[in-house]
């Protein structure tokens, strides 16, 4: 199964469960990988037989700058879903976000999961 990347992706948004949490923006890291047959694409240089990975950067930033959710497991499944949703032709994904600063000695906690249609 082919796949495309984006790693990295700085999402600010609003999570957590302490009182402090829920008034302040937090910048969470999001990687994700989506499963897809990109042949008929790479065969015929054809954008539409492809996911436009801006555009799923675009999805996940404006779904997190929106979210309220207060776990990242919750804020996963949402994006999980929106994105099945969105793009059709996502067969499958693996999905991380990491939420720097949330243990003081950890450089980052966070969750992945892994869905598919």
């Amino acid at each position: 199964m082919d796949k495309l990347i984006i790693r990295n992706l700085k999402a600010p948004t609003l999570i957590g469960l302490l009182d402090w949490e829920r008034k302040v923006t937090q910048e969470l890291r999001i990687d994700i990988d989506i499963f897809l047959d990109v042949s008929n694409a790479g065969q015929h240089d054809d954008f539409a037989q492809t996911v436009n990975y801006a555009a799923v950067a675009d999805m996940l930033l404006a779904v997190c700058a929106q979210s309220k959710f207060e776990l990242i497991e919750a804020l996963a499944e949402h994006l999980s879903a929106v994105i099945f949703k969105s793009f059709e032709l996502v067969e499958s994904l693996k999905l991380t976000i990491k939420k720097p600063g949330a243990v003081p000695q950890a450089d980052y906690v966070g969750v992945t999961i892994e869905r598919s249609r």
